[in-house]
């Protein structure tokens, strides 16, 4: 399988006026992963090298999401590695992208542009190519592969861990990735000061993050984002810094989509009744939407 592609179909879905959004299904094998960020813009950085490496989200992830998609490939399913950006032109980003079989969707928001979901335009986020393609493609689940930060200068002790979910069909999923690396990885390797990892629901416009989660969940699409690790808090970089504590993280992220998957079947799915009506994760619900004029996105509030 070629690693630089944009699906064919997916390209002509997104071009296309076309309104009629796929259906999410229930019985659907197929597990997204979202290499987050892109290239250009890599998301949260260590504020410097530890262990001998600096370490970004997008670096990151484009080494190790491999690992993730042997685990839920090891349990039967089928798994899609996919990432905003363009793809690497030189090694080692290259030869990770290759062996992952990463399919690069070439919108890579190096200035974080926000722009409308092709199914629901009025879900407005920065990246939200990568929900289209779940969407599109009838996923019965995505990860979002991120990492957090909360400044550009070291801390030490316990950080915030936590997975974001979408409302309505994330919280199964997310709780399945919280206990997992709370079992496996918090303060079983990864230092935390005895903090464990939470779940938080993001839905609410220009919040980061609930554009991506508000389009998967009107599709009825488990989503979520794991930000259970700080690149700036000293004992997380220095574990993820590891082979042996990257791959570790990586496995437990795997891990805990394959327990979500065993029980996803008997989970009904929630669907936006009426794409028309507004709510809170509306475009122009937040004060600083309605100051910006994004070319497609529909504004449903007043």
């Amino acid at each position: 399988m070629p690693f630089i592609r944009l699906l064919a179909c997916f390209s002509v879905a997104t071009l296309a006026a076309c309104s009629q959004v796929p259906s999410a299904s229930q019985t659907s094998r197929l597990v997204v992963l979202d290499i987050g960020h892109s290239l250009t813009s890599p998301g949260a950085c260590t504020p410097s090298a530890v262990g001998g490496r600096t370490i970004s989200e997008c670096d990151f992830w484009h080494q190790y999401a491999a690992t993730v998609k042997q685990e839920v490939q090891r349990a039967g399913l089928r798994c899609a590695i996919i990432n905003r950006g363009n793809p690497p032109a030189t090694d080692p980003l290259l030869s990770y992208a290759r062996a992952a079989g990463v399919s690069y969707l070439r919108h890579p928001d190096t200035v974080a542009e926000r722009y409308p979901s092709h199914y629901f335009p009025d879900r407005v986020a920065s990246g939200m190519v990568s929900a289209d393609y779940a969407i599109y493609n009838r996923a019965a689940c995505i990860v979002f592969l991120h990492h957090n930060s909360s400044s550009n200068r070291w801390t030490s002790g316990a950080s915030p861990s936590v997975i974001l979910r979408n409302k309505y069909n994330g919280g199964a999923l997310a709780e399945a990735l919280r206990s997992t690396v709370e079992r496996e990885i918090l303060n079983h390797g990864m230092p935390n000061d005895g903090r464990g990892c939470g779940t938080e629901v993001r839905c609410v416009d220009a919040d980061r993050a609930a554009g991506w989660l508000n389009a998967c969940d009107d599709a009825g699409i488990p989503a979520a984002v794991v930000e259970s690790a700080f690149l700036n808090n000293r004992a997380h970089a220095a574990f993820l810094a590891t082979e042996a504590g990257a791959r570790a993280y990586a496995r437990a992220v795997g891990r805990g989509i394959v327990r979500f998957m065993r029980i996803s079947p008997s989970i009904q799915r929630h669907v936006r009744a009426n794409p028309d009506t507004p709510d809170q994760g509306s475009f122009g619900y937040a004060i600083e939407s309605r100051r910006l004029h994004v070319p497609g996105a529909k504004l449903l509030t007043r």
